[in-house]
C-alpha cells in the first residue's frame, strides 16, 4: 500500500486525471440520485393533490333495509319515502351502522396515512323537499377529497353558523341562490334556518347526488341524531404506491371497518412506478459511463508504465506482487475519487434548486400554473451518499482489475525493450 501511495505521489498529474474520472462519475450519480429522490417526493405530492380520497373507510356490517310488511318503500315525487312517513334516502338504500368519530384519530395514527376527513351521509329535508345531506369537516374535506366544484359563492367554514352549499339542480328546483335562507331538518315540517353560502356542480346529472347538500358534520349529527357518528372516513396515503398496504393496515388494526380503495389508485401507482424506473435507469447509465471512463484512464496509466513493470519483473517481482501494487493504486484512487465526488455532488445538489429555480418556474408558470413544479427539488439522504461513496470505491477498484492483470502478465524481456 505504501508503494502504491508513493507511486501516485510521484505522478501527480496522471493521478489527478485518473481520480477526476471517478470524481465526475460519483458526483453525477449522487446528483441524479438526489434529483430522483426530490422528484419522487414532488411526484407523490402532485399525485396526492391531483387525486381525491384514495381510501374510503366504512362500517363493515351489512346494511339493513327496513320497510317490510305494511311499511314498505314507496316513492313520493320521484324520491323514496318510508311507508310510515319518514326514512327518505336511508329507507330506500338501507343503512349500516355508523362509525364512531374517534376512529378518525385512530386512522391518523396508522403508518402511511397522510390525511383523513370524516363525513356523515344522512337523509333530510330542505324547504320540505327530501334531500341527501352530507355532514363534513370543512377544514379537512377539500385537502382530502379535492373539494366540490363550486360554481357560485364559497364553501362554508368550520366557524360558519348554519351555512350550507347546495347542488345546482337542487338550488334550481328550490328556486334559491347564494345568500338565500332555507329550512333544514329531519322531517318535512320542521327544522332550522340555514344560509346558502355556495352552489356546486353535481358529479352526475341524475340520481340522488343531484339533490344533495353539504352542511357541517356537527349539524348533520344533530339532525340525524347520530351523536359522534360518521358514515365514511376519507383517507389519503403518503404515496399512491402504498395505498393498498395502508388499506390493509386499516382493515387489520381497526375492528369492524372496511377500507375500500379508489379505482384511480392503480393508474397513479403505475405512473409513480414508471417515473421511479426512469430515474433508476438514468442513474445506471451514469454509473456505466463513469465506470468506462475510469477503466479507460487506468488502462492508459498501465500503458505508460510498461517500463516500470518490466524493471520490477526483471529484478524478481512476482506476478501477484505486480497485480497487488496496481490493485492498491486502483483502490486508493477509488477512495480519493469517491470522497471528492461525494463532496462535489452534495454541493451541486444543494445549489441546484436555487440555480435552476427561475428558469423552471418560468416554464412551469407557462404550462402548469407554477404550483409544485415551480422549482427543481433535490433530496440528499444518507443512503444515497453511502451508495455513491461505495459505488465509487467499488468501480475504481474493479476498474483496476483488468489493467493490473495485464501488467502482471507482461513478458519481462518485452517490457524491458521500452526502457
Amino acid at each position: 500500500m505504501n508503494m502504491a501511495v508513493r507511486s501516485l505521489r510521484r505522478r501527480k498529474t496522471r493521478t489527478i486525471l485518473t481520480v477526476s474520472g471517478i470524481v465526475i462519475g460519483v458526483a453525477m450519480i449522487l446528483v441524479l440520485l438526489s434529483i430522483s429522490a426530490g422528484a419522487s417526493t414532488q411526484t407523490n405530492g402532485l399525485l396526492r393533490n391531483a387525486l381525491g380520497a384514495q381510501i374510503t373507510v366504512v362500517n363493515g356490517t351489512i346494511p339493513t333495509f327496513p320497510g317490510g310488511g305494511g311499511s314498505g318503500v314507496t316513492f313520493t315525487g320521484g324520491f323514496p319515502s318510508g311507508g310510515n312517513g319518514g326514512g327518505g334516502f336511508a329507507t330506500f338504500f338501507g343503512t349500516g351502522s355508523t362509525l364512531n368519530e374517534s376512529v378518525v384519530s385512530t386512522i391518523d395514527g396508522i403508518s402511511g396515512v397522510y390525511a383523513t376527513s370524516p363525513q356523515l351521509s344522512t337523509s333530510g329535508y330542505v324547504n320540505g323537499d327530501a334531500v341527501l345531506l352530507y355532514g363534513i369537516d370543512p377544514s379537512t374535506f377539500a385537502s382530502v377529497t379535492n373539494g366540490l366544484d363550486i360554481t357560485s359563492g364559497t364553501m362554508f367554514t368550520s366557524s360558519s353558523t348554519n351555512g350550507m352549499v347546495l347542488s345546482n339542480t337542487l338550488a334550481s328546483n328550490l328556486g334559491v341562490s347564494v345568500g338565500s335562507s332555507v329550512t333544514v331538518g329531519a322531517n318535512s315540517t320542521g327544522g332550522s334556518s340555514y344560509t346558502v353560502t355556495g352552489i356546486y356542480m353535481a358529479a352526475t346529472t341524475f340520481g340522488p347526488e343531484t339533490r344533495s347538500a353539504y352542511i357541517t358534520l356537527s349539524d348533520a349529527q344533530a339532525i340525524s341524531g347520530e351523536t359522534s357518528g360518521v358514515t365514511e372516513i376519507y383517507v389519503k396515503a403518503n404515496s399512491p404506491s402504498i395505498v393498498s398496504s395502508v388499506a390493509s393496515l386499516i382493515d387489520s388494526e381497526i375492528t369492524g371497518v372496511r377500507a375500500e380503495t379508489a379505482a384511480t389508485v392503480g393508474v397513479a401507482t403505475s405512473l409513480s412506478g414508471t417515473l421511479g424506473t426512469l430515474f433508476i435507469v438514468i442513474g445506471i447509465v451514469a454509473l456505466i459511463a463513469g465506470a468506462f471512463g475510469v477503466i479507460n484512464t487506468m488502462m492508459m496509466s498501465i500503458s505508460e508504465r510498461t517500463r516500470e513493470v518490466g524493471t520490477l519483473r526483471a529484478i524478481g517481482a512476482q506476478k501477484r506482487e505486480i497485480m497487488k501494487i496496481f490493485m492498491n493504486e486502483a483502490f486508493v484512487i477509488g477512495v480519493m475519487g469517491a470522497v471528492a465526488g461525494v463532496v462535489i455532488g452534495i454541493v451541486v445538489s444543494v445549489a441546484l434548486p436555487s440555480l435552476t429555480g427561475s428558469s423552471v418556474a418560468g416554464a412551469a408558470g407557462r404550462f402548469a400554473g407554477a404550483g409544485p413544479l415551480s422549482s427543481l427539488s433535490t433530496s440528499i439522504t444518507a443512503s444515497n451518499v453511502l451508495l455513491s461513496l461505495g459505488l465509487g470505491i467499488i468501480v475504481g477498484t474493479i476498474a483496476g482489475v483488468y489493467p493490473a492483470w495485464r501488467a502482471s502478465r507482461m513478458d519481462p524481456v518485452e517490457a524491458l525493450r521500452h526502457v
